[in-house]
């Protein structure tokens, strides 16, 4: 009897999982979006709420449905900035997103935007909480850093941005499709 297999994969490219880019809006001038450099790790994350919806005529086996759904961005980096004399100047974009992570109600909201830089046509932007965490180190360690972004509500699905300082461009404005709805990011 024949059994179906999948093809080989070696005709396949792969992704790299450094080929994002992260921008914030600076909180004093809602118009101007700020790089976060030095990062070491970056993705974009959907997490479900999963409720358990089976009954008695289950014969008890589970059955589980999402209930909600949640993007993060989840990242970690290196402190770096310019040094000027005897004065360090944090990246600006870690500044930011440093400051909004240490505020707490609104003040801990940002909004925030990414995109793959590699010709994969992937983006999203929302409202974000932010926690933020300096890592601690030893004697001969780097300053570290590691922060959660958890979206406010439903994030847009976004082309990936082509300029800096270029508005973010709707997937279902730029001719693409848009995401099925209760599919989430």
């Amino acid at each position: 009897m024949a059994v179906a297999k999948a093809p080989s994969s070696n005709d396949l490219n792969s992704t790299l999982a450094r080929d994002w880019a992260l921008q914030v809006q600076d909180p004093e001038d809602n118009s101007t979006w700020v790089f976060v450099r030095g990062l070491a790790k970056f993705a974009p994350k959907t997490e479900l709420t999963m409720k358990d919806d089976s009954d008695i005529d289950s014969e008890g086996y589970k059955s589980n449905i999402a209930t909600a759904l949640q993007l993060t961005f989840e990242g970690e980096g290196f402190r770096k900035g310019q040094l000027a004399g005897d004065k360090f100047t944090q990246d600006e974009g870690q500044a930011i997103l440093r400051e909004v992570g240490r505020n707490m109600g609104l003040r801990n909201v940002i909004k925030a935007r990414a995109w793959r830089t590699d010709g994969v046509d992937e983006g999203y932007e929302s409202n974000f909480s932010v926690e933020w965490t300096d890592t601690d180190g030893g004697n001969e360690d780097l300053d570290q850093f590691s922060f959660t972004m958890m979206s406010r509500g439903k994030p847009t699905r976004i082309k990936p941005v082509e300029t800096p300082t270029g508005a973010s461009v709707p997937v279902s404005e730029a001719g693409g499709s848009t995401i099925p709805e209760g599919t989430g990011a």
